[in-house]
């Protein structure tokens, strides 16, 4: 009496099993195609993101390599964070 459900247990699991492997194998390939696509956009980004900081970087440093060449050449000139206190005196 035993012997049925035990049998037919042990097909239910066998094809449980075997449909959680062909889940995870069909999961698998989705997730590298997403890892693909999303080292693309990652790419692309650092890219695009490079291209443009690069334009106002370069503008800062040549503010601020200017700024001290005016400082170094005019060494008694008022820097422009001066208070009114001193300004009136």
């Amino acid at each position: 009496m035993q012997l049925v459900p035990t049998i037919l247990t042990i097909v239910a699991l066998y094809y449980v099993v075997r449909g959680v492997m062909i889940a995870r194998r069909k999961a698998t390939t989705g997730i590298k195609l997403a890892q693909y696509y999303v080292g693309i956009a990652r790419t692309q980004t650092n890219r695009f993101a490079d291209k443009a900081a690069d334009p106002l970087v370069r503008s800062h440093a040549e503010a601020a390599r200017s700024e001290a060449i005016a400082r170094n050449l005019l060494p008694n000139r008022p820097s422009s964070v001066t208070s009114t206190k001193e300004q009136d005196a």
